[in-house]
């Protein structure tokens, strides 16, 4: 997979915001947009895309018969998955930080979600807490802000989350 460094990694910023003002535009809908929570400038890789694999899959499952674009690709930003959804989109924010908080990868994964007029719809304004740090208890954007942990640190949890992540999987097919 091809590295990329920081500009690259802006310019993939600012080509997904002007994607996702475009469906706006066009289908006057919700979006929802998957990224994978990555350090470094490395962002595409087998475990971001195993894991963008997995979260991909159940996002789809539950917006399933809502989706009327879809559009997943590797970037700068890693990989990205991008979805037009014919559902209210406070509802779509509720059932994303479900997935978030209930499924093993879920935290490993940013999703977004916009309304129909472009805002993003944070945690804050369905009455949930912000998110935590993997690796603390603190908000994970003070973290993030502060670089309190290393890139090396956050990776080494990422992949121990996700081969804890197979391990379950892997006793749900022996029972």
């Amino acid at each position: 997979m091809k590295n990329y460094n920081a500009l690259d990694i802006l310019n993939a910023r600012e080509e997904r915001v002007y994607l996702i003002e475009n469906l706006i535009e066009k289908y006057s809908l919700p979006i929802v947009c998957l990224r994978i929570n990555y350090p470094g400038e490395i962002k595409n890789n087998d475990l971001t895309s195993n894991i963008s694999k997995v979260l991909r899959e159940e996002i789809f499952n539950i917006f399933r018969d809502y989706v009327l674009y879809e559009d997943f690709k590797f970037t700068a930003e890693g990989p990205l998955l991008i979805l037009v959804v014919n559902d209210n989109a406070l509802i779509v924010k509720k059932k994303t930080i479900e997935l978030e908080e209930n499924h093993l990868l879920g935290r490993l994964g940013d999703i977004d979600v916009y309304d129909k007029d472009g805002n993003g719809i944070s945690r804050k304004d369905l009455g949930y807490p912000s998110r935590k740090c993997f690796i603390c208890s603190d908000m994970a954007q003070n973290c993030v802000r502060a670089q309190k942990h290393s890139i090396n640190e956050v990776i080494k949890f990422i992949q121990e989350r996700y081969i804890k992540y197979l391990n379950k999987e892997a006793e749900k097919t022996d029972e």
